[in-house]
């Protein structure tokens, strides 16, 4: 009689602590008719909507206006002119008033060719903010990837949270009848009883985890608040084809930000150049129509055509070419630089990638040992208790590894996902490959 006495409060008061309110919001629930994604149908929204590729394009399309700015240079202009005059007295060499009208076609040019130099840079640009563009876009996908595998994981955690939850309140009720029966002690009880409030404050955690993880997504790609995902199906044994050499070499050929490393040192030569060209002479020619008249009429001039050039070089500036084109110099080796630095730090991210992929491929196949055996074992504990060859803390025991079992191949499995892509990343063909699966 004495052990009801102190089961009843106990009892009492884990109901009051469950069904008191607790600071959890909970998740969109996902109900018929909520719109549903893949992570391709993600991937063609980011392209559609994100900030930093719209601003990328923004700048692409800078670059393009500047090449036709460059190329405009290359051609003459043509231009009118109109003059009109009127003196206050008249005399035989001065008539009374006098205008004039023409055309003039007018061309300047280095004699070095800066000007096709200068149009060349400038394409050059054009395509060094493409790969920036690729660069960009590419990252930020990749954010969204991570983004919606991370949802993925933290529903998983949250079933697991919510199955170790119900797995502990079922034990709680098989501890309830043992104690009746006099069966097993109090403190198997408010062990259970800890172990089940530790449920329920992780299931509280995973709950407010996957709704700022659906959150983070629904920011990234202003996604309606009732949104689900779809999983792909993905096959976690598939091996991992090719070598370590043959992704790096894969990188250098594909990598858009190294391309762009290789296009700033070919501008910065192009720099080089254009400034080398001040100490060549600017050859200026000018060519039109024009015709003249006045008043009175004798005093009028006939039409005529006229043309000429000249010829324009700076001596001596007083060493401003020179240290000029000291600077660009300086800079074309800095790019030099930062093209190395890149070549290096692109190798250490693709190898970098591909242990990371072989790492998780290795553990997905241990994880998933050690789930059947954390399983089993918890059955084989479970049989004992009801047998009474175990007591509670074996069974805590059993259910903890078997739920660190079940979130270690959650996470296992989300790195494993990751790590493909990565890798993929990391080689410059991610974006193609988005790509491409958008067009089938």
């Amino acid at each position: 009689m004495s052990q009801r006495v102190v089961i009843i409060p106990i009892a009492v008061v884990f109901f009051l602590l469950l069904s008191s309110p607790v600071c959890a919001a909970d998740p969109p629930s996902g109900t018929p008719g909520n719109p549903v994604y893949t992570l391709d149908e993600l991937y063609h929204i980011a392209l559609d909507q994100s900030e930093d590729i719209k601003i990328a394009q923004n700048i692409l399309d800078i670059a393009q206006k500047d090449v036709e700015r460059a190329r405009s240079v290359l051609a003459p202009t043509i231009s009118a002119f109109g003059d009109a005059i009127r003196y206050n007295e008249a005399s035989v060499i001065q008539p009374e008033s006098g205008w004039d009208y023409g055309v003039k076609l007018q061309q300047q040019f280095t004699v070095n060719g800066k000007e096709l130099i200068a149009y060349q840079a400038a394409k050059d640009t054009t395509l060094q903010r493409e790969y920036d563009l690729n660069a960009v876009s590419e990252n930020y996908l990749f954010k969204v990837a991570a983004a919606f595998y991370d949802v993925v994981n933290k529903k998983n955690h949250l079933e697991i949270a919510a199955v170790n939850f119900n797995r502990l309140t079922a034990h709680k009720k098989a501890v309830l009848t043992k104690l009746e029966l006099e069966e097993v002690p109090k403190t198997d009880l408010l062990r259970t009883d800890a172990e089940l409030s530790g449920a329920a404050n992780d299931l509280v955690k995973a709950q407010n985890e996957l709704v700022y993880s659906r959150s983070t997504l629904a920011r990234m790609l202003n996604l309606p608040g009732d949104f689900d995902i779809r999983a792909p199906s993905t096959d976690e044994d598939e091996p991992c084809n090719g070598s370590l050499d043959q992704f790096i070499e894969t990188a250098s050929l594909n990598r858009t930000d190294l391309k762009s490393a290789q296009m700033a040192v070919n501008l910065a030569q192009a720099m080089v150049d254009i400034t080398q060209s001040d100490y060549w002479p600017t050859l200026a020619i000018e060519a039109g129509y024009k015709s003249q008249g006045a008043d009175p009429s004798y005093l009028a001039e006939d039409d005529s055509l006229y043309a000429g050039a000249r010829l324009n070089m700076i001596l001596f500036d007083w060493g401003l070419r020179k240290g000029t084109i000291g600077q660009k110099k300086a800079d074309k080796r800095n790019a030099e630089l930062q093209l190395q630095l890149k070549t290096k730090e692109i190798d250490l991210q693709v190898e970098k990638a591909y242990l990371t992929l072989i790492t998780a491929s290795n553990a997905i196949s241990a994880l998933k040992n050690k789930l059947e055996f954390s399983r089993a074992n918890y059955e084989a504990v479970s049989l004992q208790f009801d047998l009474g060859q175990a007591d509670s803390l074996d069974i805590m025991d059993a259910n903890t590894l078997l739920q660190n079992s079940e979130n270690e191949l959650s996470d296992a499995q989300y790195y494993l996902a990751l790590s493909k892509i990565g890798l993929q990343s990391a080689q410059g063909i991610f974006l193609k490959t988005v790509i491409g699966n958008n067009r089938q």
